[in-house]
């Protein structure tokens, strides 16, 4: 049977679609528990049938905030390609379903950056499937305030092999904070400004373990561990693929802490490192015409492929 070139091509988008849909019909976010420091926690697994073939297993960082992240893991995956195998821990304190509107005490005692990197760790080494894996055969994927933990667990962890990160960048968060505020961004040119933030830094150096005073939504205790840590010198010291991502007019993270970046590696161009900047896009990746995001996190796999070769 002879079909028009119009038939032919719709033929085969509709037998695209139908092979495209059989391929992840069998993808499966399995939900438990594991014990860490003694308490019960609570990670999910995001993978396909086995016969799909065999998968880069990714261990899956979350951004900031205490609203229930674990359900909504799949949605970042919809444009990988199968198969797909993902971890990602729940953070203390965090009930399912939770909105992010009121953080527990549980979550805010618990949540600083070394905490989040102490148990990403601990769960790397006693979640079983994680615990059995060789040196280098893990990547790890982080977003916004999980792109500050990402690298640090990359260079203490030997399983680490590959190392992702979104919305992330070299610079100091502090120094982000300054960097919008010179260039007139708000909130943080009006209604704060340089000097209320010079003067926040230094309330918060002062009294840095402090639940009870709070800044843009965080206590102190949140802000000491986070504002002032500079990744640059982490990143320096890895030696597995790199790859970051962050949009142009990013309102959380100043893109010159992405540049940094950039221009650190440029000069150690025996490093593998890549940096994708989306023009027009937010924090989330996410332009006026486009989301990024998935495309990012789609295009992974092939990264991953790529950067063995490499």
């Amino acid at each position: 049977m002879n079909l028009s070139p119009i038939l032919r091509s719709t033929a085969l988008a509709a037998t695209a679609a139908l092979l495209a849909t059989s391929a992840f019909a069998a993808r499966v976010l399995d939900e438990t528990t594991i014990q860490i420091d003694g308490q019960a926690r609570r990670y999910y697994h995001l993978h396909d049938a086995p016969n799909n073939g065999p998968a880069t297993p990714m261990v899956l960082l979350s951004g900031s905030g205490c609203k229930d992240f674990g359900s909504r893991v799949p949605f970042f995956f919809e444009r990988y390609p199968a198969p797909v195998n993902v971890y990602f821990l729940e953070k203390i304190g965090i009930q399912k379903g939770a909105d992010g509107k009121a953080c527990s005490d549980a979550y805010n005692e618990a949540d600083t950056l070394e905490q989040r990197v102490s148990d990403t760790l601990a769960f790397i080494e006693q979640e079983p499937r994680l615990k059995a894996m060789g040196a280098r055969s893990l990547a790890i994927l982080g977003f916004s305030e999980g792109g500050a933990v990402a690298p640090i667990v990359a260079l203490r962890s030997p399983k680490i092999g590959w190392l992702a990160t979104g919305g992330s960048g070299g610079l100091p968060q502090s120094q982000s904070f300054l960097i919008f505020a010179g260039r007139g961004v708000p909130p943080y040119a009006s209604p704060f400004s340089r000097e209320i933030f010079l003067n926040t830094f230094a309330a918060i150096k002062a009294d840095p373990q402090s639940l009870g005073k709070s800044f843009f939504g965080h206590p102190y205790r949140y802000w000491s561990s986070h504002l002032f840590y500079d990744p640059l010198p982490t990143y320096a010291q890895l030696d597995i693929p790199i790859i970051a991502a962050m949009g142009e007019k990013d309102e959380s993270e100043a893109i010159e802490s992405g540049r940094a970046l950039r221009d650190y590696f440029a000069g150690h161009p025996e490093k593998k490192f890549t940096f994708i900047e989306y023009p027009g896009a937010g924090h989330t990746l996410q332009a006026p015409n486009k989301a990024n995001l998935q495309d990012f996190v789609g295009g992974l796999a092939e990264w991953f492929r790529s950067s063995v070769k490499r």
